[in-house]
């Protein structure tokens, strides 16, 4: 009998003692000496209360949706990084774009005037001799600028796979 009255008794206390889940409010004041005291219970009349604060425990549907929310805002964020990335590497693609178009009209007008400018120089066996070290260089330099043009149109190529791929990435983190 002594033995089930004492599991009642310490039911009732725990039952009594536990603090309510439902609703609370808690107080932040300043004593008399100015201490800041953040508590549960009111203060006392020569404390001044600074802010109260009512508060709920939280359901389980109220925490899966902010749990619901907090993934989504995540989403919204990689998302908008991964749209900015997109809006970078077009930019980028552009750019490379542009220049190798410069870059390949650079080249086919160095050529023709090379070409235009060899043959004049070159007519006879004689110019051809006395004008080859010139004839070299101006070879040369419509080589290199044809050279800088394959590498302009190559960067321009890698930054529309650099694109295509982040937009790859994008399509497949939405789904």
């Amino acid at each position: 009998m002594m033995r089930k009255f004492s599991v009642l008794f310490a039911a009732l206390f725990i039952f009594y003692t536990e603090p309510p889940l439902d609703a609370g409010q808690v107080y932040t004041w300043t004593d008399a000496d100015g201490t800041l005291h953040i508590t549960d219970t009111p203060p006392p009349q020569s404390g001044k209360i600074e802010d109260v604060m009512r508060y709920r425990e939280n359901g389980a549907s109220e925490i899966l949706e902010d749990q619901q929310r907090r993934l989504q805002e995540e989403k919204d964020k990689i998302s908008e990084e991964k749209s900015k990335e997109i809006e970078q590497a077009r930019r980028r693609a552009r750019q490379a774009d542009e220049a190798a178009r410069e870059a390949v009209a650079r080249a086919e007008q160095i050529t023709v005037e090379a070409e235009k400018y060899v043959k004049r120089l070159s007519s006879t066996q004689e110019k051809r001799k006395q004008f080859r070290k010139k004839i070299e260089k101006i070879k040369a330099g419509a080589e290199a600028a044809q050279e800088q043009a394959r590498i302009a149109v190559e960067q321009a190529q890698q930054a529309a796979e650099e694109l295509k791929l982040a937009e790859q990435q994008l399509d497949s983190s939405q789904k």
